[in-house]
């Protein structure tokens, strides 16, 4: 079964490029996803004008965190969102550029991170609380 692992859909992929680098103490991490209005996971959403659904920021958020902070112990794992807000959409052709601040807390990591179009709009912010896998 192409794309499918232990039974259940391979995840999408919400990273094109990241990077991590330390800072005092936590880390801050940045990443990149090119939004391709022909993928099929954008399909329906919505026809004609394809929308990069909010919950893939998300997704991008948890697939940076695991890419760059993941020590093969195990990779950080969401435990809560407190807070997630949507401020402009992104259009097939647009540019998701991600940036967090992931630092250390009591059993994990506290994130704020934002996204912003390549044309530097504003287009989410995230805060959530990141700890070991279960």
């Amino acid at each position: 079964m192409s794309g499918l692992a232990g039974g259940a859909a391979a995840p999408l992929r919400a990273v094109d490029t990241y990077t991590a680098i330390p800072d005092g103490d936590g880390w801050l991490l940045c990443s990149t996803l090119l939004v391709r209005g022909d993928d099929p996971s954008l399909r329906g959403h919505f026809p004609g004008l394809p929308v990069l659904p909010g919950v893939f920021v998300v997704e991008a958020l948890g697939q940076l965190m695991r890419l760059a902070l993941g020590d093969g112990t195990g990779a950080p794992a969401l435990r809560a969102l407190t807070s997630v807000r949507f401020f402009a959409p992104l259009l097939d052709g647009d540019e998701l550029r991600l940036t967090a601040r992931a630092t250390a807390a009591p059993g994990g990591w506290s994130v704020r991170a934002e996204g912003r179009s390549a044309a530097g709009t504003v287009t989410s912010r995230v805060r959530a609380e990141y700890g070991a896998p279960c």
